[in-house]
C-alpha cells in the first residue's frame, strides 16, 4: 500500500510507528530483566529495573533516529 499524500495519516502513522517502537524497546527491555532476576542471578528486582531503563534508551534512540528519517517540508 503506498503511503498516504494526506498530512495527517502521514504523521498519524509516524506517531503509531514511534510508540510501538517505544511500547516494543520497553517490554523487551524488561523481559529480559525478568528472565536474569528469575533464572539468572536472582538479584530482586534491579535487573528489571536495569532492563527498562536500558529498553528505555534505546527506544527513545530508535524514535530519534526514526524521526531523523522524516522528510523536510
Amino acid at each position: 500500500m503506498p503511503p498516504s499524500q494526506d498530512p495527517f495519516y502521514a504523521g498519524l502513522g509516524q506517531a503509531v510507528r514511534i510508540g510501538t517502537e517505544l511500547l516494543a524497546a520497553l517490554i523487551v527491555g524488561g523481559g529480559i530483566g525478568w528472565v536474569v532476576d528469575t533464572y539468572l542471578l536472582a538479584t530482586g528486582p534491579w535487573g528489571m529495573v536495569s532492563g527498562l531503563i536500558l529498553g528505555s534508551v534505546a527506544g527513545v534512540r530508535n524514535a530519534y533516529r526514526s524521526a531523523q528519517r522524516w522528510p523536510k517540508s
